[in-house]
This record gives C-alpha cells, structure tokens and sequence, in this order.
C-alpha cells in the first residue's frame, strides 16, 4: 500500500480481512487504520470471531489512534444474538441488513448491487442499506474503543440463548381468532 502510495491517493481505503485467520494478516492492516467495522452475521461463530476482533482493536488502540465505528449485522433474517452480545459489549450498530436474496444474486451475476439496481430501480432500496453505511463513515464518527468480554462469559451468553430459547407466549382461548369451517 505504501509502494503504491495509496495512503495519500485515497480518502477511504477498505481492507476486507477475515477476522477468524490467527495471525499477523489481520492486524497489520490495523497499523494504518483509523477505525475497523466488524460484519458479522446473527449466528454463534461469527459473535465469537467478532469478539476477537474486538479484542484485537481494543489492544491497537493502546498504541494507535484507532476506533471500532461499528458492527454491521450482514444478511441476516434475525439480530437477537447481536442485539444480545451488543448489551453486553457495548458498540455501536452501524446498520443490520436484512436477509436479502440478491445481494447473492449480484454476485452470481459478476456485478455490484448498485449496476444491477441502474436497470432494476426496485433494488435501489438494497443500496440505501450501503450508502447509509458510507455515509457513517465518511462523517468520520468518534467511534469507541471497544471492550470484549471474555470467552467464558460470551460462551455463555451465547449458548444460554439456544439452550434455553425464549418460549413463546401461550394466548388464552379469548386472545385466540379462531374459523370454524
């Protein structure tokens, strides 16, 4: 990056790193950051690998002058698990975007949400999901160092929630719309 001296060429740079890979790959590129978003889905794995990040972020700061901006919850049907680890380590949520079937469809198909929406304006709305993250990061927020919580009490947290689901309220027979037939 410094070869190509991109760190002066560009206002916004973007790594897209995976954030379950052990090893220096992942935080190198916070050396030269001003803030890390983390995406991750609504599922058990992906909050621990979002923790961990976390955690890299929250040790990077102590040297660097780097924030979280965010989480963004990506393509999920659900957010209780992240509306769970978010209260228990507090960070702010750029944007939960729904589980939308052709943001795959846009990848099968080679192209950006944005060029397929140019011919298909009902997907505009999917690219308002994007720009609003854009928008986050572009008026540059004060982002926070975040704090993770520790393996045993996220694996807690998580798995209490599918071992013990919240059971759904059982309505009496009054509440109930019944048709007979």
């Amino acid at each position: 990056m410094k070869e190509l001296n991109a760190f002066d060429e560009y206002d916004v740079i973007l790594f897209d790193v995976l954030g379950d890979v052990v090893c220096g790959g992942f935080a190198a590129p916070l050396n030269y950051a001003d803030y890390c978003m983390i995406v991750t889905d609504n599922g058990f794995d992906a909050l621990f690998a979002a923790n961990r990040i976390a955690a890299s972020v929250r040790e990077k700061a102590r040297t660097h002058p780097l924030r979280l901006a965010g989480l963004i919850g990506n393509r999920t049907s659900k957010r209780d698990l992240i509306d769970k680890y978010v209260e228990s380590v507090p960070m702010p949520v750029l944007e939960i975007l729904p589980l939308i079937e052709d943001i795959r469809v846009s990848r099968v198909k080679g192209k950006t949400l944005f060029e397929m929406a140019e011919s298909d304006r009902s997907l505009e709305y999917v690219c308002d999901y994007y720009l609003n993250i854009a928008d986050q990061i572009l008026a540059r927020p004060e982002g926070v160092v975040p704090k993770d919580a520790a393996d045993r009490e996220l694996f807690s947290l998580l798995s209490d929630f599918y071992l013990n689901p919240a059971q759904p309220q059982a309505r009496s027979e009054e509440e109930l719309d019944l048709m007979m037939v």
